[in-house]
């Protein structure tokens, strides 16, 4: 019988990875997959339904958790959660959606948790919020999660703690906010980047694996360079200078959203703290940025 996962954000790029992955994977037909989706009739949803027999889209939303169980034929096996603070309710609105997720899963007896976190710091990331508003809640969600499944609960667990996204180098306006910010703020400190179809492929490895991946905690990265080594791989993959913008318009947005300027100011005194080798010790196809900008960026040959 085919283990069913529940995927949210399934038309955002993590979800939308993770759903990949497992259609990838030589034993998809093992899994029934539940994309979680607001409109069920957007082209987005229709899109992701097309994919695979073995795709279903529950419409819900992530204040509405218990629709959302009550939404499939059976129990839901495994559980991607990724929440975003950018609602109306921000940061204290995805805490809670985490944690209802979280409490939801344990009562409807879902056998494994996969929660897409943040690095803070590699192995300091178990006790260290920071002062991102963003990041504690992933904090208090990762720790709801440990602490609720610490006794009683058979829910196996694992946190994916990726790094800054390759994905947000974009063609638009808010893709030059990254590079601009790394340039001013970060000068020659390094960045880590990764990819979210590698989010997609450890999220698969810990529903195909979850003995392995159980009660583990895996800080996501798959490169790391300056702002210099950075600018030279774009120049040299797609013929352009990186887009940026003016540094004033990064230090008005960092003004005006304490978030965004909580976070660039803890980039600078701390930073994260993954193993991109020990990320490819144990997916060998990672990819680092020169490979994302040719295979899956906006800026990949056709």
């Amino acid at each position: 019988m085919a283990r069913s996962i529940l995927v949210t954000g399934a038309t955002g790029n993590q979800g939308g990875a993770v759903i990949e992955a497992l259609l990838a994977s030589p034993r998809s037909s093992d899994f029934t997959i539940y994309a979680l989706t607001r409109s069920s009739n957007s082209p987005s949803a229709k899109k992701l339904a097309a994919k695979g027999k073995n795709i279903k889209l529950v419409q819900g939303d992530l204040d509405h958790v218990e629709l959302i169980f009550q939404a499939a034929p059976e129990p839901y096996w495994g559980v991607f959660s990724m929440q975003t603070p950018m609602g109306k309710d921000g940061a204290a609105g995805e805490e809670r959606q985490g944690k209802a997720l979280v409490d939801a899963a344990i009562a409807h007896g879902t056998k494994h948790f996969v929660y897409s976190s943040v690095d803070r710091g590699g192995d300091k990331s178990i006790e260290t919020p920071t002062d991102v508003p963003h990041f504690i809640s992933k904090y208090n969600i990762e720790r709801h999660l440990i602490a609720q499944t610490a006794h009683s609960s058979e829910m196996g667990w694992t946190i994916l703690r990726p790094v800054a996204f390759m994905d947000n180098f974009t063609p638009n306006f808010m893709g030059r906010v990254l590079p601009t910010t790394w340039r001013n703020v970060l000068k020659d400190k390094p960045l880590q980047l990764i990819a979210a179809k590698d989010i997609g492929k450890f999220s698969a490895k810990a529903f195909l694996e979850p003995e392995a991946y159980n009660k583990k905690s895996i800080a996501l990265a798959g490169d790391e360079l300056t702002f210099d080594q950075m600018s030279k791989i774009f120049k040299d993959k797609t013929g352009q200078e990186v887009p940026t913008t003016y540094g004033f318009l990064v230090s008005i947005i960092s003004w005006t959203s304490k978030e965004f300027g909580y976070m660039i100011r803890w980039f600078k005194t701390d930073g994260y703290g993954a193993s991109v080798a020990e990320c490819k010790a144990q997916l060998p196809e990672l990819l680092d940025f020169a490979t994302y900008l040719e295979t899956e960026s906006a800026w990949k040959k056709s």
